[in-house]
């Protein structure tokens, strides 16, 4: 097992190659504000002393990240004027560390990007060690092409130019990596020995489609949640929107109270009832269910009998939830994308943040309602479509009249699913050059299926056979909701075990992972070993159950 703190101890890491002080690195950072190859219009290129970062939204004011001395370059790639008439480049930011690992991280985006993250090296995995830029590499992140416009429809505008899409999609990644690989080679007097794209939820498809699109780009990516089908996940959301708000009550105006569609109490009944029928298939009961697959629940078992009000489920409450889980399926019973996993992670924060939303909110603020249908709309149709209340857009969406909006070009504007989606299994030239892909998803992640991302890795085994092994593996976090959170040991290290993978041929049979303090979590600092798919931590009989040495992969 690797233990938790072997992030820290850094391989091969040099002092900064090309200069003989502090003064000198200072001096050569400040030589690339007259710009390298591929950079675009530098912005700013300046020393950046040791000292706390401020996240981007939506981590609040405050929430910061460490960053040692480094070299922080901004700039900007392909400025433009869109077909909207409003100016579009590619955005970019890289932060070069004074001490240097010899390696390259490209952050991946979230959402549907717009913001200029900080590039400390964040995947948003739940771990607390030290970023990626605290342990020597240099580090990429990007906007994807375009910024985020206020107001509630602000974030989607940029779908109304088909580049921006484009630019969103998929072709921000090489210009932005191209950079940042001159930037490293003028900088310290080499170029970096290792290249890896690590990503989560969006940033989890992007890593996922640089493996596809350009495999000569990286050595090892890591995809998080990845959101490989989002057109088509989406969606599905938006039939689960319908769901929950045809059994939500409604306020003193009329509209659907969506957050109060099922109480904190209701959601944790279902819980324990998937932790009663699950719990033990992994040998023992610990309040986690490790063998995702082999879980079988039927919400139908809570439905209230007559005469009882409690600890029990109104009749049109367990159907939706049965939709929902099922999966959004159009008039000839066809399914839209997939079918989810039951887990206990549904009665946390943050399933209900996405599903759900707060009680008493009007209009609803699911992150369902407030970010996929103007995903859809603006982003993935084609053309693009203008909705002027997404509520009532939501309530009116057909499932056989506008899934094919995604799935056509049509008005000069590439399909959503042509720019979007990541989901060819020809990995043919990125295996080739000995490229690794790292996926882990957590089976109760509200926005993307894992058991969509297992069916990947099973096309995968079709085309490569038991070899898929030697370069992609899948790793299921039990309990976590989108890349983080819920009753989930999710603490873990997956860029050390692609490094190493990478560099040393070590190759990930497991990762450890730990639970950290939080008020969803009832058991914080246990640890558990996340196993290989299809692999399952199971008790070993005896010991603590909060250890894993107590636990092996079968």
């Amino acid at each position: 097992m690797r233990p938790a703190g072997r992030w820290t101890l850094l391989v091969a890491l040099v002092a900064f190659a090309g200069s003989a002080s502090a003064s000198d690195f200072k001096a050569d950072c400040a030589a690339l504000a007259q710009g390298f190859a591929a950079s675009g219009h530098v912005v700013t290129a300046e020393f950046a002393p040791a000292g706390p970062v401020q996240l981007a939204p939506p981590a609040p004011p405050g929430v910061t990240g460490p960053a040692p001395d480094s070299c922080l370059v901004r700039g900007r790639i392909n400025e433009r004027k869109g077909i909207d008439g409003k100016p579009y480049a590619i955005g970019y930011e890289l932060r070069l560390p004074a001490v240097w690992n010899g390696k390259f991280f490209f952050q991946g985006g979230g959402g549907v990007d717009g913001v200029l993250r900080p590039a400390l090296g964040l995947i948003g995995s739940g771990v607390p060690l030290p970023n990626a830029l605290s342990n020597g590499y240099a580090v990429a992140s990007t906007d994807s092409g375009h910024l985020e416009e206020p107001g509630p429809l602000g974030p989607y505008l940029f779908g109304l130019d088909p580049v921006a899409r484009q630019d969103k999609g998929y072709s921000s990644v090489p210009p932005v990596a191209e950079a940042a690989k001159a930037a490293i080679a003028r900088l310290y007097g080499q170029p970096a020995r290792r290249s890896y794209f690590i990503g989560c939820s969006n940033g989890g498809r992007q890593a996922m489609m640089a493996t596809q699109r350009f495999p000569e780009l990286f050595d090892g990516v890591v995809a998080g949640a990845p959101a490989y089908r989002v057109p088509l996940a989406a969606i599905d959301a938006m039939g689960h929107n319908q769901a929950f708000l045809s059994v939500a009550p409604r306020n003193a105006e009329g509209t659907p109270d969506m957050g109060s569609a099922f109480t904190d109490g209701e959601l944790k009944l279902v819980a324990d009832a998937v932790l009663e029928a699950c719990d033990a298939d992994d040998g023992v009961k610990d309040g986690m269910v490790q063998n995702v697959l082999a879980c079988r629940f039927d919400p139908a078992k809570l439905v209230c009998a007559p005469g009882q009000n409690s600890a029990c489920l109104a009749e049109d409450k367990a159907k939706a939830l049965d939709r929902v889980f099922k999966g959004t399926r159009n008039s000839k019973g066809e399914p839209v994308y997939a079918q989810w996993p039951y887990d206990p992670g549904l009665a946390a924060p943050g399933w209900r943040a996405w599903k759900l939303g707060t009680p008493k909110v009007s209009p609803p603020n699911a992150r369902n309602m407030t970010l996929v249908p103007g995903s859809i709309a603006y982003d993935f149709m084609s053309p693009p479509e203008k909705p002027a209340d997404l509520l009532s857009w939501v309530q009116a969406f057909d499932f056989d009249r506008d899934p094919p909006k995604v799935m056509k070009s049509a008005g000069g504007f590439e399909a959503g699913m042509e720019f979007e989606a990541a989901f060819s299994p020809d990995l043919d030239a990125f295996r080739k050059k000995g490229g690794k892909i790292l996926f882990f998803h957590g089976a109760a992640d509200p926005i993307f299926s894992a058991l969509d991302t297992i069916d990947y890795v099973d096309r995968l085994k079709q085309r490569y056979g038991a070899d898929t092994a030697d370069f992609a593996r899948l790793f299921l976090v039990p309990g976590m909701n989108h890349c983080a959170g819920g009753p989930a040991t999710d603490q873990f290290d997956a860029v050390t075990a692609l490094d190493d993978w990478v560099e040393k041929r070590a190759v990930p049979e497991m990762l450890l992972a730990k639970a950290r303090t939080a008020p969803d979590v009832p058991w914080s600092g246990r640890t558990r070993p996340l196993c290989v798919h299809p692999k399952v931590a199971t008790y070993k009989g005896s010991g603590s159950i909060e250890d894993a040495a107590n636990f092996e992969c079968r």
